[in-house]
């Protein structure tokens, strides 16, 4: 069963009481936390009418980890961009002493806008990051967002080097996954304690293969082709994941699991010390 990038995919969340394509309200009360947390906005770029914007933790500090977490490089997977703002809406700027944390909230806006997969152009958002002699590369198949994105590649490697996160869902799903990279044979820590957060919330989806890359315990490991987050990982970030989480369940349940494995993520990599 293959996806139609262009099948519009609209729920309606309780949670922010709108639908998920309403890029308005999402973009209100995105720019309300980053007041209230006093982030920094930078624009990379436009795409169609909106600004692609990377959110920063105010006074970035050396010795922190710096981490990554994006979301929205598929219209239709509207829970990543929903969870990341619920993410921001409990998190307090206390955090901040212990991580350098970068945002991409929502890489294709004019897809979620309209609820569908690829961006108003016809293009993938997550596909044609390449490198070439230890250097970024964009492709034919590189999307708007994508050159965008590869036109500061070398500030996102920055942000990234400790850790990157993309938060994706599976339209055709019912069961939850996560893709995962880590400089080790087999899945570690990472790998299990990102899966689990998600598995809080739904099934762990079964052995076998998924979008033709073997799946074991709900984990596709190291598996490299040309998204954004394995880009990073061949950049130099230490570790990345790529949640997945199932777009056949309820919104709300989706978007408290995407807030979920990002509050996984940050403690994970930025642990609060112990008093």
């Amino acid at each position: 069963m293959s996806r139609n990038p262009f099948e519009s995919f609209v729920w309606h969340s309780e949670i922010f009481e709108c639908n998920s394509n309403d890029i308005g309200r999402f973009s209100a009360l995105l720019d309300a936390e980053v007041a209230r947390l006093g982030l920094s906005t930078k624009t990379l770029g436009q795409a169609g009418s909106h600004p692609l914007q990377l959110l920063q933790s105010p006074g970035q500090k050396g010795g922190l980890p710096n981490l990554l977490i994006s979301a929205g490089f598929h219209g239709e997977e509207s829970a990543g961009p929903w969870g990341l703002l619920y993410f921001l809406s409990q998190l307090d700027s206390a955090v901040f002493e212990r991580v350098n944390l970068s945002l991409l909230p929502l890489v294709n806006p004019t897809g979620f806008a309209k609820g569908h997969r690829f961006n108003e152009l016809g293009e993938n958002p997550n596909r044609g990051f390449y490198v070439e002699n230890g250097k970024p590369k964009v492709g034919e198949d590189t999307s708007h967002e994508g050159k965008i994105l590869m036109e500061h590649a070398h500030l996102l490697q920055v942000a990234s080097r400790d850790g990157i996160l993309t938060c994706h869902e599976d339209v055709l799903m019912h069961d939850t996954y996560v893709y995962s990279f880590e400089p080790r044979q087999t899945p570690g820590r990472l790998s299990h304690a990102l899966r689990d957060a998600l598995g809080q919330y739904f099934p762990i989806a079964a052995d076998g293969h998924i979008d033709e890359c073997p799946v074991q315990d709900g984990v596709i490991f190291n598996h490299f082709d040309t998204s954004f987050e394995s880009f990073l990982v061949r950049s130099g970030a230490r570790v990345g994941c790529c949640s997945e989480t199932p777009a056949q369940q309820k919104l709300d349940q989706r978007i408290l699991a995407n807030a979920a494995v990002m509050s996984t993520f940050l403690d994970l990599l930025a642990p609060a010390e112990e008093e």
